[in-house]
């Protein structure tokens, strides 16, 4: 869901930012200054009456530097101004100027970089705003994934793919307690929960802690955001938003963006752990295998895949053994959400292209390991866990059953026992819908028993969901295998 902001400077001159929050604006980046020390004149009058209207705030510099080096001393000055004070947005360079982006791509990306190191060198949270023509044009790619983007494109639409955390749709917002013209703003990234919880931007880790969404960092609160996601997939886009949560997360694992078209099981289970505030007790990673490394370096890792694990237990597999002790290369990351008699309930992204549910039995061959990260215990300290919810899925079921009612009764049931109503319709209405065909292309070392495995299915069943397969040992490249 987008949330809505505007951006101002003096141009704006005196704003009546209570008014402004009324109107259904959330957050607001302000000029702090331009080129090399000048600060915006009104930045220190929009600054303390956004914050004392409870607005959320970030910050921008506008940009006259002639060199890399300009570029820093820009930040170094930005930096000074901003001290003492705390921002919930990212502090973004604003790149527009003719003579910057008429030096070309090398040129702008040199600013781009120098700005934003200086920043995070700093411990600000650092992005980049220009207009979608000169980031895909202007900025290496390299560049524009690897600092929050900011894109201006004014109209209904923003025609840029690669990964962004707000969007300024318009310059001619009319929005109240603000006379003339504003730039008006869309976020799809959760900065302030990033923010908070990396310690950038004036914030301390500490105080991150104690503002998470959910209070206490437990298993529960782990599951509740991937179960937030159910749906989210490559087909309807949304594993988009997943994807920009982790690679707005700094420093990224590695140095690695990650692309939409990459592998996303691991950067679902990571973005999961930055939205619930549990960076420093999971880590992140988008590579699974990486990601053990983490984990054993966290003291949380068990290497043992024929155990009975826990809910919000971290599940690895590895698809190229089917036997324990299975001690293999891991290929794949989900999230324990219960246990019941044998079968274990797990919650994946990148499951089938989406986020969605796995039921394995314990000890299944294919499971690599458990992380078990330290939770905060349910009850502020004790050891008696909560008991274990019912995942979004057995809900929905029971939904259908007619176990929970129907319209304001079942939303009033489902509220009153503490689950998601809204999570949980959407997955009765996604149940009760026809399944639409699904397919895979099958890449170079592909076997179709692997290609099975991946999808939660046996080698029987894929062989009767594509009667055309004469010898399930002889596929080709290119070949469209239906898995759905």
């Amino acid at each position: 869901m987008a949330t809505r902001g505007i951006d101002v400077s003096k141009w704006q001159e005196s704003i009546d930012f209570a008014k402004v929050k009324n109107a259904g604006i959330k957050f607001v980046i302000i000029r702090a200054g331009y080129g090399n020390g000048n600060k915006d004149a009104y930045f220190e009058q929009n600054y303390s009456r956004a914050k004392a209207a409870g607005l959320h705030v970030g910050a921008y510099w506008y940009s006259y530097a002639t060199s890399a080096s300009g570029a820093k001393q820009e930040a170094q000055k930005c930096a000074a101004i901003l001290k003492g004070k705390q921002f919930e947005y990212p502090i973004y360079f604003d790149m527009e100027e003719k003579s910057q982006l008429d030096k070309g791509q090398a040129f702008c990306s040199s600013l781009v970089e120098s700005f934003c190191n200086e920043m995070e060198a700093q411990g600000f949270f650092a992005g980049f705003y220009t207009s979608r023509s000169y980031v895909t044009s202007k900025v290496t790619p390299s560049v524009a994934k690897r600092y929050a983007a900011w894109i201006a494109e004014w109209g209904s639409k923003l025609n840029y793919s690669g990964p962004y955390g707000i969007w300024q749709y318009s310059s001619k917002g009319s929005i109240p307690g603000i006379n003339g013209n504003v730039d008006l703003d869309y976020a799809y990234v959760d900065y302030p929960t990033i923010i908070k919880n990396g310690g950038f931007n004036g914030f301390k880790k500490s105080e991150a802690k104690k503002e998470t969404t959910t209070g206490k960092r437990t298993a529960d609160a782990l599951v509740a955001v991937m179960e937030s996601w159910i749906g989210f997939s490559e087909a309807n886009g949304k594993h988009k938003q997943i994807i920009d949560i982790y690679n707005s997360h700094k420093p990224l694992a590695r140095g690695y963006a990650v692309k939409y078209t990459d592998a996303w099981c691991d950067t679902c289970v990571s973005a999961a752990g930055i939205k619930a505030g549990m960076v420093d007790l999971i880590g992140t990673e988008c590579g699974c295998e990486e990601h053990v490394k983490i984990f054993k370096s966290k003291g949380i890792w068990i290497e043992d895949g024929s155990i009975t694990p826990k809910r919000g237990d971290i599940i690895l597999y590895n698809w190229d053994d089917s036997t324990q002790p299975n001690n293999g290369y891991s290929d794949h990351i989900g999230v324990v959400t219960g246990v019941s008699g044998n079968t274990i309930t797990v919650i994946e992204g990148n499951m089938s292209n989406a986020v969605g549910y796995r039921k394995i039995s314990v000890g299944w061959g294919y499971i690599r390991g458990y992380a078990r990260p330290k939770y905060d215990t349910a009850s502020g300290g004790g050891s008696t866990p909560a008991p274990a919810k019912k995942t979004v899925d057995e809900l929905a079921k029971e939904v259908i059953d007619g176990k929970w009612g129907n319209g304001e009764d079942r939303k009033k049931r489902l509220k009153a026992a503490g689950y998601d109503y809204a999570a949980v319709q959407t997955r009765v209405n996604e149940m009760l819908k026809p399944a639409a065909k699904q397919y895979y292309t099958v890449k170079r070392g592909d076997t179709l028993s692997a290609i099975a495995r991946n999808y939660g299915m046996s080698l029987s069943a894929i062989i009767k969901l594509n009667p055309q397969i004469k010898n399930p040992n002889l596929i080709y490249v290119g070949d469209k295998i239906r898995i759905k």
